[in-house]
């Protein structure tokens, strides 16, 4: 998703935006619990309301636009962090993107591969444009864990549908319990080209997908469509320095 080195990223983000969750919405299953914690990465269909994802939608074409005019994801600019994709981080403090970390199958994730406390640690827009977005399969931590509890936890929403060919993540399966480097089985250990066990997560607009971006392998492919693809994360870390409230009470009295 970022690459490596997003790991110092977490731990300048040692203050947490967020420390509490509304947890709206359904919570996580036991299946889907399960699946996380084997694969993982879980996919959940259409998540996200219809009238807060058609307003991110808006909002965020409107920003990548700018940003595509402003020159900051050409090739030739040194500033740009990868070229050929419009990234942003978001204020999770805005309430237009509360509906991005403030439901309770996040709040059950969390807590399920993160233990308690946990904290909200950022909001990040990753939009590959046309043509552009291919990564190598990395982990986004330079110091993996294989057991034990998860390092962080990703949410990434589809805010417009990821497609077989519009730049959708592509992970490998169990990688992140596995010891060794799942690029040495390619031809030359190049990690950018395919994997035989890698999956291109497909999916509908609204859609959210769970993952351990910290250890298991996984990256952005080509956007070979017309448009840029949208998709903002949600970054989940362990501890916190104000502790969350109980899940009952975080009902009753959300979150400022």
């Amino acid at each position: 998703m970022f690459g490596p080195g997003i790991e110092k990223w977490f731990a300048v983000a040692a203050a947490p935006t967020h420390s509490r969750s509304v947890t709206t919405g359904r919570g996580l299953a036991a299946a889907e619990r399960d699946c996380l914690e084997r694969d993982g990465y879980l996919l959940v269909p259409s998540l996200l309301e219809d009238s807060a994802l058609g307003k991110l939608r808006v909002r965020l074409a409107v920003l990548v636009a700018r940003e595509v005019t402003a020159g900051r994801a050409d090739y030739g600019n040194p500033g740009t962090v990868e070229a050929g994709v419009v990234h942003a981080q978001l204020d999770p403090a805005d309430p237009g993107f509360r509906p991005l970390y403030d439901h309770l199958l996040l709040s059950d994730a969390a807590t399920a591969v993160l233990g308690d406390p946990w904290h909200i640690c950022g909001l990040g827009l990753r939009a590959p444009l046309p043509g552009c977005g291919h990564q190598g399969l990395h982990p986004d931590f330079e110091h993996r864990r294989t057991g034990g509890p998860w390092q962080t936890l990703s949410a990434m929403w589809c805010i417009t549908a990821f497609t077989a060919d519009n730049g959708p993540l592509r992970v490998i399966p169990c990688s992140h319990r596995a010891s060794g480097n799942p690029v040495d089985v390619l031809a030359l250990g190049c990690e950018m080209g395919p994997h035989p066990d890698e999956v291109k997560i497909v999916a509908p607009a609204g859609s959210v997908i769970l993952f351990n971006s910290a250890d298991l392998w996984h990256s952005g492919t080509f956007n070979y469509s017309t448009q840029p693809r949208l998709a903002v994360t949600a970054g989940f870390a362990p501890g916190g320095g104000t502790p969350r409230l109980p899940l009952q009470q975080s009902r009753r009295s959300p979150a400022a």
